[in-house]
């Protein structure tokens, strides 16, 4: 059976990070404070069987044939701060970061060798938030 990015691993995890927002609030204070093992936490919990390992070097999640996932997270959102023009370790890469200016999401776009499978912005209560999962360009 395939894994299909989008349904069986950013689904799961974004549903999962929406349920657990109040906990962002705390943090949330802390100017470009990573976070990414609490995103990793979330995902794992999230993801659980799907998960084959996890790592502490290169990407951090391996799940379902073979299927590398990179996280990245962080109180502000910074684009080249999620990808640098190419997707790190050449694998699909789910974020987590402040969604207060849904413009820079788009910025993502702008990556030639990268496309944004899905994403959505949501609130702690008090700040908004986004949990995305981009990947390869799709070739025309």
């Amino acid at each position: 059976m395939k894994i299909d990015l989008k349904k069986d691993i950013f689904l799961p995890v974004a549903n999962r990070i929406r349920t657990r927002a109040d906990s962002l609030k705390a943090i949330k204070r802390f100017a470009k404070c990573g976070i990414e093992g609490w995103l990793k936490v979330e995902a794992v919990a999230a993801l659980d069987a799907k998960i084959k390992y996890v790592k502490n070097k290169g990407p951090d999640l391996v799940v379902g044939h073979g299927i590398q996932i990179e996280l990245k997270a962080a109180t502000d959102f910074n684009p080249s701060g999620i990808i640098d023009g190419t997707l790190k370790y050449n694998c699909p890469c789910l974020f987590l970061a402040d969604g207060s200016d849904p413009a820079k999401i788009a910025k993502i776009n702008q990556f030639a060798n990268v496309s944004i499978i899905d994403y959505q912005i949501f609130s702690d209560g008090e700040a908004d938030w986004v949990i995305g999962i981009i990947g390869p360009a799709k070739s025309a």
